[in-house]
């Protein structure tokens, strides 16, 4: 018995979230998501304030559609203190940078490896490197 589809029955049974192609994508995704915070770096003291493994903690997926089809987005929503993209950050790296106090007594306060606290107004940040941890869990998908 032959069986033809038209295209919109096509585009509604195979290529939605819940048919066949979207759920080998929720797979996909899901390995990439597990992979990926494997691969996450993680501060032994945590980043400005917020617990170690926040980074880890966020990564996330989520599904789409959009005019080509069925998608997953992995991603991860951390924000620096100050509401920058960390996840980004930690994935791409940074050039270096000038950090200014924002606080209301002008300070910049931290403590060091000597376990002394420093302050300062501006601090020149030397950048930080790529920590590919969602390029890396990619690969790992495509078996590179």
């Amino acid at each position: 018995m032959l069986i033809v589809w038209n295209e919109p029955e096509f585009e509604r049974v195979f290529r939605s979230e819940t048919g066949p192609i979207g759920l080998h994508i929720a797979k996909l995704a899901r390995q990439v998501t597990r992979t990926a915070k494997r691969y996450a770096p993680v501060s032994e003291d945590g980043s400005a304030g917020r617990p170690p493994g926040y980074l880890r903690a966020r990564i996330r997926w989520d599904m789409g559609r959009d005019v080509i089809g069925v998608y997953a987005d992995v991603s991860s929503p951390a924000r620096t203190a100050d509401g920058a993209p960390y996840g980004l950050f930690m994935e791409v790296g940074t050039k270096p940078h000038r950090i200014r106090a924002r606080r209301p007594d002008g300070w910049l306060r931290w403590t060091g490896s000597d376990g002394r606290v420093h302050f300062a107004k501006v601090i020149n940040h030397p950048g930080t490197e790529p920590r590919a941890y969602l390029r890396r869990a990619l690969a790992d998908l495509r078996g590179a």
